[in-house]
């Protein structure tokens, strides 16, 4: 008996609530599988675009258990058997990570139940239906492409969309009667933007449908809720909005940026993953110009503490890369640099006066640049007499450098060749020279046009510029 009543109470009180929040931060997953031979099965878990693996378990008693101390993360798991890969996916949402599930090996996911997930249990039930709703769906489908009877597609498509009624409206009750959770937010994910009837022509509504869409296509996605990364519909929404929504410019795409970033909660995994996948996307994007958003990215965010997950040395390489970047985005005057011709007559870039300027910085040994060295000739030749003037600099220095006049594997062009014999151009520094070729196209005042292109589209690249400057004048 415990001499201190009140105390005891207190304590006992105390091992309850630590035991289920210890409960609460721990995970135990048990898994039957019929007919599966082999002795181990993965755990793994959507992030974005990518699954990865959590846990693996082995077989003991005829199961497999998934257990650990730590969190998981509330999002949409795979079971994953071995050598073949076939997977089953259910759902763990914060507080629901200790639950069974049987199935067999033959359709993992046709043959599962649940015990202690009402949550698993309602997202199978709820592939089931969709899964019947589609395949029905499809079998409309196909009888009316095979149709040419305007009477029978009529009614097949009065079916279809009863059918797709029928699965919205089965969506509004999931939705309605799981509130949050997890596979509300899943849904949520998945739902399409529901078009008003717009009046005017067809350009009007057209132009209509677009904006209207564009503004509403977020409207079931919560930005604040960490879940929908580990969805695996997310990425591909972000990449629809920006592939189709969204004007490839640098800075119609930072606008965009910012404002699903305004959308988030402080420093949450949502605004972490946009940010960071942004970033990344940025800097190896096939489009010319979208450093424009690695910079704005950095200046906005990384340059001012907010992506708080990154180490120190990361982040300066990160900050330096963007100064780096920034004076040579589109739009910018080039920064103005002095080399030298053979005979050591020195060229300024700035002193340069022509419509347009291609600069061209290449190598003696760069095999791109000799395979791609008579693109650039024949273009010279073409355009020498509309206004286009090259500016071509040898990358070689000191006792190098007069490998730049040799001409062994290719023939350089009969335009403003040079080099910087004794190291002490700042073009390098300036422009960021890491390898070669780097190509940059400027107007008349010096203004950057375009850049990184080879030497086979430059002709199509310089085509483009004339027409925009005729569209201009006109």
């Amino acid at each position: 008996m415990c001499k201190y009543s009140k105390f005891c109470f207190i304590q006992i009180l105390f091992l309850t609530l630590f035991s289920s929040f210890l409960s609460s931060q721990s995970y135990n997953i048990k898994v039957k599988i019929n007919g599966y031979t082999n002795d181990t099965l993965l755990l793994g878990y959507h992030y974005g675009d990518k699954q990865y693996i959590r846990d693996t378990a082995y077989k003991k008693n005829n199961e497999f258990v998934f257990k650990g101390d730590t969190l998981l993360e509330p999002g949409m798991y795979l079971i994953v058997t071995k050598p073949d890969h076939n997977y089953a996916q259910v759902l763990v949402d914060k507080d629901k990570a200790n639950f069974s599930i049987e199935t067999k090996n033959i359709d993992l996911t046709k043959y599962a139940t649940f015990k202690n997930s009402k949550l698993n249990t309602d997202f199978f039930d709820y592939i089931t239906f969709v899964g019947e709703k589609r395949m029905a769906a499809d079998s409309v489908g196909k009888k009316m492409q095979a149709s040419a009877d305007t009477a029978f597609k009529k009614k097949c498509e009065l079916e279809l969309n009863k059918i797709d009624s029928e699965v919205k409206s089965h969506q509004e009750k999931v939705i309605k009667d799981q509130g949050k959770s997890l596979l509300a937010t899943l849904i949520n994910s998945t739902k399409e933007v529901d078009l008003p009837e717009f009046k005017g022509t067809k350009d009007e509504i057209q132009e209509q449908n677009y904006k209207y869409y564009k503004a509403h296509y977020f409207d079931y996605m919560d930005f604040t809720d960490d879940r929908i990364v580990r969805l695996p519909f997310f990425q591909g929404k972000l990449d629809k909005y920006f592939a189709n929504l969204i004007m490839q410019h640098p800075d119609s795409i930072s606008k965009e940026l910012d404002f699903l970033l305004s959308r988030c909660k402080g420093n949450n995994d949502v605004f972490k993953y946009i940010l960071s996948t942004q970033l990344s996307a940025a800097a190896n994007s096939k489009y010319v110009g979208m450093d424009g958003v690695y910079v704005h990215l950095v200046e906005n965010y990384y340059g001012k503490g907010l992506a708080t997950w990154i180490d120190d040395e990361s982040l300066a390489k990160i900050i330096r890369d963007a100064n780096a970047l920034k004076p040579l985005l589109i739009d910018k005057i080039a920064p103005d640099f002095v080399v030298y011709k053979k005979d050591s007559t020195p060229v300024r870039l700035h002193g340069i006066n022509s419509e347009y300027i291609v600069l061209l910085i290449w190598a003696p040994d760069c095999s791109h640049c000799k395979k791609s060295m008579h693109h650039f000739v024949d273009f010279y030749e073409k355009y020498k007499s509309k206004g286009v003037e090259v500016l071509a600099i040898c990358n070689k220095s000191g006792p190098e450098e007069k490998s730049c006049w040799e001409e062994k594997d290719f023939k350089l062009g009969n335009w403003i060749n040079t080099s910087d014999p004794h190291g002490l151009s700042t073009y390098r520094y300036l422009y960021d020279v890491k390898s070669t070729p780097q190509v940059y196209i400027l107007d008349k005042n010096k203004k950057i046009l375009t850049k990184k292109i080879a030497g086979e589209q430059i002709i199509e690249v310089m085509e483009k510029l004339f027409k925009i400057k005729e569209n201009e004048s006109n």
